[in-house]
């Protein structure tokens, strides 16, 4: 694998494809709007913030936000549960998500992206120490949150349940924490290794996140309507090799196959099956 590699789209979209992106002005949003560009499609883009502002919380201006689309990718959400009141963070992350998904179903669009969390694991924000207790993680991997944050995700993908039990296409992404190549190799040259144990030192890279949205908007065969797919880089955020962290901070946890060097505690096998994605990005070559 050329880690080094741009890492453009690589999938081959109809001309006619119109898609909307939600948190268009967002880390994530910008770099998707920016990859599905480069792929020669047309973008509607829908933001709380820039020059045309979209409420994703009210259905009349999503749906007029909407008109045209022949896709969706639904990146907005508030992105932290850190400074904002549980009410409003489970109010606005699952009336957005909601909305994206209603009014594209009701102007006929079927094939959806939204963005899940690898917090959906309730490791990240629980309020009392939460660790994995068997590696690596996947998709079956079960769902112990106690927090609400983990509880918008797990709205998040039941939505996109239901509406694929309409017909909808959906694809929903269990994206790591995301950073670029240069903010990862900040965080794993200075953190204390302790702070990362509980998700795994997981991680994916800004570009790879957003290909995996692009990726999902054409699916292969192995799709089977509705899926939630893990994302993460395929290394840890650490110098420390994995075999040597986990016997430190999780000797108890687990584990099927071998950890060596510095792979990381993610299995994203389905991803590579249903989107055709693989990590492309390191830190360690940025």
């Amino acid at each position: 694998m050329n880690r080094n590699e741009p890492g453009p789209p690589t999938v081959t979209l109809p001309d006619a494809s119109v898609v909307w992106v939600s948190g268009s002005h967002g880390k994530l949003g910008r770099e998707v709007c920016c990859q599905l560009r480069a792929a020669g499609v047309q973008v509607l883009e829908a933001d709380a913030h820039g020059p045309s502002p979209v409420e994703l919380t009210d259905p009349d201006a999503v749906a007029r936000s909407m008109r045209g689309a022949t896709a969706v990718i639904h990146c907005a959400a508030i992105p932290s549960p850190e400074n904002i009141e549980p009410s409003e963070l489970v109010r606005n992350n699952t009336m957005a998500c909601f909305n994206a998904l209603e009014q594209a179903w009701l102007a006929g669009v079927r094939t959806a992206v939204l963005i899940s969390s690898g917090s959906i694991y309730g490791t990240a924000w629980s309020p009392d120490p939460l660790f994995f207790s068997a590696l690596p993680v996947d998709e079956s991997t079960p769902l112990e949150f106690v927090d609400p944050y983990a509880l918008t995700k797990d709205f998040t993908e039941r939505m996109g349940e239901m509406y694929a039990r309409r017909g909808m296409t959906v694809t929903a992404l269990r994206l790591h924490w995301i950073l670029t190549a240069r903010e990862a190799e900040h965080v794993a040259r200075t953190a204390d290794d302790t702070e990362g144990a509980a998700n795994l030192w997981g991680w994916v890279e800004l570009e790879d996140a957003a290909r995996a949205c692009v990726l999902s908007l054409q699916p292969r065969a192995e799709h089977r309507g509705y899926e939630a797919i893990v994302i993460a880089s395929d290394e840890t955020l650490s110098e420390t090799p994995t075999g040597d962290l986990l016997n430190r901070h999780l000797p108890d946890a687990r584990r099927k196959g071998d950890f060596d060097g510095h792979t990381g505690g993610f299995d994203t096998s389905r991803a590579a099956s249903v989107i055709g994605w693989h990590a492309t990005r390191s830190w360690r070559h940025p």
